[in-house]
């Protein structure tokens, strides 16, 4: 047994302030002795938390723990009559983890790239003058044309300087932005990010932790979802996340050919073959494992899991700064490793900064890849500053222990379940509601079963109360009802234990969907609200620690993609490809920023536009601008393609009714020469009735009277005349209305080509809109 300043010296730390040919001297012994310190240091040892944890998951899926139900069984230290080994769970945590789960699914997830490099406005400036240059340059070609002055260009709608700056400044994306949101795009897809983070939810909403490993693989980022079971670290109180903190462990379960898989570009023959080894004896575990607890002997027996323990901690290395003249006479300053050896008119800054390390322990006596991490996540601000390959933070343990959904209840999940038990024992006990009848009311000579046969066939039970040495009492009857009461107990008692659940949670059944018949709209709003409003933290602490890691994810895309990347890939709604050219230099000299916008205000903002949609579209706004309006990534985007849609839908509407207009007057031209030949084609019959009138008085004067058969002719000639000239007229109004059916038409031609130049200036100023953004959005 070893004393305690032997467990001491086990778990100290070695001095951390020395060069790197002591770390590696005598084969790592520094390393390994770091390594086998900080995993004494680490929970695994103990495991309490890690049992706490594990059973929070049992929790989640039903599974019972008989030790929380000894309150109950063993009310006096002894247990009761009757057995408790048939307790099953009734799940009322499950419901609302999983509720909480769907709706971090549905949430909107935006997430921004912007630089933050000091020449950002700069650049910003530069292309806000280039693009009202070219405006200006437009306007007047375009004016040289009006004049008459030949330009050889032709001219073009463009937009004012006003509105350019206006359009500008709200789509302007720096192209260094755009190449960083491609980066986080494209990483995203490939390493399944949104699943990932979906299943740290979970962990998060069950054990209130969350933990996640990021590195770079063959020249590509990796991202890992880490199981908060297998992690433990060291950090400051005031530091929130574990890439922050001082050294952090995790732990691996993994056969040897996945151990060998892993490392096998840097195993030699007798590393491989002491792996088999470890196999062969058995399981090869230093802790104790809460996998483990739910399997049985023999399967540990057989088990060829090995424990492998992955450790990431913060040394310290020396730096030197030089000073020097350049050839230009300027003063120059130069980071210098250890090794570097100053020449007399050189002035060197030593300093001492801190380095992450890092390194494998396989079983107890096996150590591999132990050296200084290679993919250093610095600051340009702070030399020192670094960050560990793990993130993770906690949910609540300020001053205090951490709790989470799950552990909150607990205790009503298991008083849930055992009331539940109660209640099936209450039901195995429970019978009809019986009579009770004094049986010397049964008549003499009767059986008991003829009694009973009588009363069931006729409703009517006979009694004689005049039976000989017999006292009876007439009102002598009642009703036993068995187990009825108890059970109408145990029933309230599951609705109370429920509610008060849902009101520590925060999940009330409105939000679940559970509305009764005599609550109001107002009402259930509210409570869906309040219900939203207590349950908002886990989002937001959660979106927290995503943009942790967003920007860690970005920062190791410059260490895999120093010599650039190009690549395509499918956004995740499969709307369409995006292709990606990184210039690896540029890349890695931008200084990028991660902005995720607030999802809840995002989700109330998209609701909102999407009722409005149909309201948009009867009033004329184009089916695809609301497209284009429901697919913005930011409600800035949104409001400037819905500014560009209203003004052109005023242009569009001023045009329709010049055109109207134009057509009204062209038709009441129409209208008036109609009614001019129509006036003219009276004047002439009036004419002609005249004639014929003179010309019925000589024919009559010359004694021919109008049976006359010339007479008739005559008549029938003008007759005929007069009809040959009202369908001329009528050809003439139908030859006016022929002309006013192709006015119309080309009308309406002319308003098809105006609706057509619309639609191409909006995919113009949509094509625009697109080139200064991400390509990914």
């Amino acid at each position: 047994m070893k004393n305690t300043n032997q467990v001491g010296m086990l778990f100290d730390i070695p001095n951390q302030n020395i060069s790197y040919a002591e770390k590696i001297k005598d084969d790592f012994a520094w390393s390994k002795i770091t390594i086998n310190a900080i995993i004494g240091r680490s929970t695994f040892t103990t495991n309490s938390q890690k049992i706490w944890i594990k059973k929070l998951y049992d929790y989640y899926n039903g599974n019972i723990h008989t030790d929380d139900y000894k309150l109950i069984t063993e009310p006096f230290g002894k247990p009761m009559e009757g057995s408790w080994g048939d307790v099953e769970s009734y799940p009322i945590i499950k419901t609302k983890v999983d509720l909480l789960r769907s709706e971090y699914n549905k949430r909107p997830k935006k997430d921004m790239v912007y630089v933050v490099n000091e020449d950002v406005v700069t650049n910003m400036t530069e292309s806000l003058n280039e693009e009202i240059n070219k405006s200006l340059e437009s306007l007047f070609v375009n004016k040289l044309n009006e004049l008459g002055v030949p330009t050889g260009v032709e001219s073009q709608e463009v937009e004012l300087p006003e509105r350019v700056k206006e359009n500008f400044e709200s789509t302007y994306l720096d192209k260094r932005a755009i190449i960083g949101q491609n980066a986080i795009n494209y990483i995203k897809v490939q390493q399944h990010l949104d699943e990932k983070l979906d299943l740290n939810f979970f962990h998060w909403l069950v054990s209130g932790e969350i933990y996640s490993h990021k590195d770079v693989v063959h020249n590509e980022v990796v991202y890992e979802t880490v199981n908060p079971l297998d992690i433990d670290f060291d950090k400051d109180p005031d530091i929130q996340f574990v890439e922050d903190g001082d050294w952090v462990v995790r732990r691996k379960y993994m056969h040897p050919s996945s151990i060998i898989d892993t490392f096998y570009d840097i195993l030699d023959e007798d590393q491989i073959k002491m792996i088999d080894t470890l196999a062969v004896s058995g399981p090869a575990l230093t802790s104790n494992s809460s996998i483990f607890y739910d399997r049985s002997l023999n399967n540990k027996m057989w088990s060829r899991l090995i424990e492998v323990m992955h450790v990431c901690w913060k040394s310290r290395k020396q730096i030197g700064i030089v000073e020097f003249m350049d050839e230009m006479g300027q003063f120059q300053s130069l980071e210098v490793d250890e090794s570097y050896k100053a020449t007399p008119d050189q002035k060197v800054t030593w300093h001492w900064v801190s380095e992450v390390w890092e390194g494998y322990r396989i079983g107890l006596t096996m150590f591999v890849k132990m050296r200084a991490l290679p993919n250093q996540r610095g600051n340009l601000d702070n030399l020192s500053k670094c960050k560990l390959p793990y993130n993770g933070r906690i949910m609540s343990n300020v001053n205090s222990t951490n709790i989470s959904l799950v552990s909150l209840g607990v205790p009503y999940q298991t008083l849930y379940n055992a009331t539940f038990h109660r209640l099936k024992l209450a039901m195995a006990k429970m019978k009809d509601d019986m009579a009770l009848i004094d049986i010397n009311w049964k008549p003499l000579g009767w059986s008991m079963d003829k009694w009973l046969e009588y009363a069931d066939r006729v409703s009517m039970l006979f009694v004689d109360y005049s039976k000989d040495s017999v006292k009876m009492n007439n009102t002598h009857q009642t009703r036993l009802q068995l187990a009825s009461q108890t059970i109408r107990m145990y029933t309230d008692l599951l609705a109370f234990i429920k509610n008060e659940w849902e009101e520590v949670c925060g999940i009330t059944r409105q939000r679940e969907g559970q509305v009764q018949s005599s609550e109001t709209v107002g009402g259930v709003e509210r409570a869906v609200l309040q219900s939203s409003l207590i349950t908002e933290t886990y989002f937001t602490l959660f979106e927290q620690f995503k943009k942790r890691d967003l920007e860690g994810l970005i920062d190791y895309s410059k260490i895999a993609w120093i010599n650039g990347k190009k690549g395509s890939y499918v956004m995740p709604d499969s709307t369409s490809i995006v292709y990606m050219d990184v210039n690896g230099i540029e890349h890695c000299e931008t200084e990028y920023g991660i902005a995720i916008s607030n999802s809840s205000k995002e989700q109330e903002r998209a609701n909102t536009i999407k009722q409005l949609a149909q309201p948009m579209m009867q009033n004329g706004i184009a089916a695809s601008t609301i497209a284009e309006v429901l697919d913005s990534e930011t409600i800035s985007q949104a409001k400037v393609k819905l500014k560009v849609a209203e003004r052109k839908l005023q242009e569009y509407q001023q045009i329709v009714a010049q055109q109207a207009q134009e057509g009204e007057m062209a038709m009441a031209d129409k209208q008036k020469e109609v009614i001019e030949l129509q006036h003219q084609y009276n004047l002439e019959a009036i004419d002609r009735k005249g004639e014929w009138d003179l010309r019925k008085t000589e024919l009559t004067a010359l004694g021919m009277d109008e049976g006359d058969d010339n007479v008739a002719i005559q008549e029938s000639m003008i007759n005929a005349g007069l009809k040959e000239r009202e369908l001329s007229l009528k050809n003439k109004a139908i030859d006016s209305n022929i002309m006013n059916d192709l006015s119309r038409q080309q009308h309406e031609k002319q308003m098809k080509e105006k609706e057509m130049q619309l639609k191409r200036e909006e995919m113009k100023s949509k094509e625009k809109i697109a080139s200064k953004r991400p390509k990914g959005k």
